[in-house]
């Protein structure tokens, strides 16, 4: 399961770096972009970037162990391939997560900034005791829609306030 939202950006698509908002990103900043998201910590080991982020998404807590697979200014991609999701905040279950984000040009002033979230289950009737607690991915859009509106802004402001400078 995936599910992608894009939103329109007011700034050149070469202005942003996606690579420097999510490695500076702060826990607290991370906390006000979802009523949902709970904690989030990061760090760096042998080069490599990682973040732990725990957040209730309908029904759920997840508690998601990114590893940064890919990145480049105008692109990220993290896998987390054992999140703990608790459904119905009781019962264990281990997931893969992807997320990625990336930057596309629109013009000379504005960009496309896109955010994909999913689910990968290890069996069929884990994808359906999800899809069945999820109300068939509605929490999961509920969740991609209210974060990525609030990751698109931070980009814009930040990058914008950078830009002036």
């Amino acid at each position: 399961m995936r599910m992608t939202k894009k939103f329109k950006l007011q700034i050149a698509a070469d202005k942003v770096d996606l690579y420097k908002w999510v490695t500076e990103m702060t826990p607290g900043e991370y906390e006000s972009f979802s009523k949902g998201h709970k904690a989030m910590g990061s760090y760096f080991e042998e080069g490599e970037f990682y973040m732990v982020n725990v957040e209730n998404m309908g029904n759920e807590m997840i508690v998601q162990h990114y590893q940064l697979k890919e990145h480049a200014e105008d692109h990220l991609r993290f896998y987390s391939d054992r999140t703990e999701a608790y459904i119905m905040r009781w019962i264990p279950a281990i997931v893969g997560v992807p997320w990625e984000m990336k930057i596309t040009p629109i013009d000379r002033n504005s960009c496309e900034f896109s955010c994909t979230i999913g689910a990968d289950f290890p069996s069929r009737l884990l994808a359906m005791a999800a899809w069945i607690n999820g109300l068939g991915g509605f929490f999961m859009r509920q969740h991609l829609a209210g974060e990525g509106v609030k990751f698109a802004e931070n980009i814009e402001m930040k990058f914008n306030k950078a830009s002036t400078r």
